[in-house]
């Protein structure tokens, strides 16, 4: 009598070979980090030449952070100490600035300070300006962050004609220390990147809304500037470090005084750079002078698929292989009516139940 073929004989093996394959594979879990410092103290505006009158100034320091999509801004305009903006794991407190690093759960984080201001005098009796920045976002997984520290000011300038110097020059001096690092692990999906930003920046503008001076520190003398004159240039302070899946699984430094990692709370003044430069003559007007300093970090991880070892995963290709002998079996043997057919020896191949029967003839 013939035996009948089961169709469920043949699903379960397939189905646990497609459980084997599934249970073998998944989205692999990465990170990625960015840190961006800069610490910019003994700034100060002078006029060599000429004289020059200070008509008004609004101080900015402001913060954001984003993470996973969600956002949160502080400070502004008016501002010379914004609130740090935090969100996720962030363990560090309002203006720390040194690093809370790797590891964890995911945070971002922003923060920014004007300690010192020369224009107007803060805190009283202040001759020269002492701004700090810092963002940080560490990601597991997939998703984005960014974050941003800001100071600078807006100050409006009158230059008074004086006999025999028409006109006036303005000279800047300041020291900085900057510091970046990123990281983005060898595991993130393709487009995922991690990069750590800065830019600094000094602008002079006219009545008309024409730039006439604009300096940005690119670490090179005598380029970065337009409408003046640089003197000394320590380090690049207008960059971007970043990391791709081309270049992911190293820790990239960006620390060109070495000062090394910010000590304490990042607010120290005992290592940095000289930068100096000195505008052109400004004919008699009203003027008005930007400082803009920004520190940003931008992560973005995307999913990859690996092979990942799972427990029982040579117990279910096991099964699979008994449940496939089993079919090849029961099927030869509903083939033949019920007559036995020999089966092939090992010599014949590794997976003998595999090997196909032919039908006898009756």
């Amino acid at each position: 009598m013939k035996q009948p073929f089961s169709f469920l004989t043949l699903i379960l093996p397939m189905a646990l070979v497609f459980l084997l394959a599934a249970g073998a594979s998944g989205n692999a879990s990465a990170s990625a980090y960015a840190y961006s410092y800069s610490n910019i103290f003994g700034l100060t505006v002078s006029n060599p030449t000429g004289s020059i009158a200070v008509a008004g100034n609004t101080d900015i320091s402001r913060s954001t952070a984003t993470l996973n999509g969600s956002s949160v801004i502080r400070g502004g305009n008016g501002f010379v100490d914004a609130p740090q903006s935090g969100l996720g794991a962030v363990t560090k407190g309002q203006n720390d600035f040194s690093q809370q690093g790797q590891g964890g759960a995911s945070y971002s984080r922003g923060d920014a300070q004007i300690i010192s201001s020369q224009i107007p005098p803060f805190p009283a009796g202040a001759t020269s300006t002492h701004a700090v920045n810092a963002a940080e976002a560490f990601l597991f997984d997939t998703g984005n962050a960014d974050a941003s520290g800001r100071n600078g000011s807006n100050t409006g300038l009158r230059v008074n004609l004086v006999v025999g110097a028409p006109g006036a020059t303005i000279l800047f001096n300041f020291q900085a220390a900057p510091f970046m690092q990123v990281y983005l692990d060898a595991l993130a999906g393709a487009g995922s990147s991690s990069s750590a930003n800065m830019s600094v920046s000094f602008t002079i503008t006219n009545a008309q809304g024409l730039t006439v001076f604009n300096w940005s520190p690119d670490g090179a003398v005598g380029s970065g500037i337009s409408g003046g004159t640089e003197f000394a240039d320590a380090a690049d302070l207008n960059l971007s470090h970043s990391s791709n899946t081309l270049t992911s699984g190293n820790l990239l430094t960006y620390d060109p005084l070495a000062c090394g990692a910010p000590a304490g709370t990042g607010t120290g003044s005992n290592c940095g750079g000289a930068y100096t430069a000195l505008s052109n003559n400004l004919v008699a007007g009203n003027y008005t002078l930007t400082l803009n300093t920004v520190n940003s970090a931008d992560l973005s991880i995307f999913p990859t698929v690996q092979l990942v070892s799972e427990p029982g995963t040579l117990a279910l290709f096991a099964m699979g292989l008994a449940g496939l002998c089993l079919a090849r079996r029961k099927a030869t043997a509903s083939l033949s009516g019920g007559v036995q057919v020999p089966r092939p020896t090992l010599r014949q191949g590794p997976l003998p139940c595999l090997w196909s029967a032919r039908r006898r003839p009756k």
